[in-house]
């Protein structure tokens, strides 16, 4: 195996691991008492390993040509990084954590233009988004942010997010395999 490859490998498999390890520990957190100690640390690492999976999934993809999603990946950094901000030792801040809607909302619109997912994962990313707006909306409201839309909108992203990592490890397999029998 060539460095070029060992490298583009390991982007692939750190974005599926960072995007597995967030789906553990955010779905871990949520069965602990709310805003606990315990709660936050899981959601605190979880977040962590979704900013590096996000940022990994951006060199890959731009790599690979695809430089709208790249860019995608870079506001998913963001958005991560922003919910990682609310999260502190006393609690969680709602309307930070509300905040991460506003960089989300086009990273997800512009994965729209990823050719490396079939057009059902692409599309699928509006749901995080409706619902983060609604908890954006209840947050700027006055009202209580925990709920289903917050559930449903965290579980949505997690396993949309966890697709594409699948996805990207098969494009690289796939590449790769291509290159190994002098087809690509």
């Amino acid at each position: 195996m060539t460095k070029n490859v060992i490298e583009s490998k390991s982007l692939v498999l750190i974005t599926l691991v960072g995007y597995i390890f967030n789906l553990l520990f955010g779905w871990i957190g949520i069965l602990l008492t709310r805003e606990s100690g315990a709660q936050i640390v899981f959601f605190q690492l979880g977040t962590a390993c979704a900013i590096s999976a996000s940022v990994m999934a951006g060199r890959y993809t731009g790599l690979r040509g695809q430089h709208i999603a790249a860019s995608a990946y870079i506001l998913l950094g963001i958005t991560h990084g922003i919910s990682l901000a609310a999260l502190s030792r006393t609690g969680i801040n709602p309307d930070r954590e509300a905040t991460m809607a506003l960089p989300m909302i086009p990273a997800l619109i512009f994965m729209l233009w990823c050719s490396l997912y079939p057009m059902w994962l692409r599309v699928s990313a509006i749901v995080p988004s409706l619902l983060f707006i609604l908890v954006y909306v209840r947050v700027h409201a006055g009202e209580p942010y925990v709920g289903w839309s917050l559930y449903s909108g965290y579980a949505a992203l997690h396993i949309i997010e966890l697709l594409w990592g699948i996805y990207l490890f098969l494009d690289w397999k796939n590449v790769h395999s291509k290159t190994e029998t002098g087809v690509g």
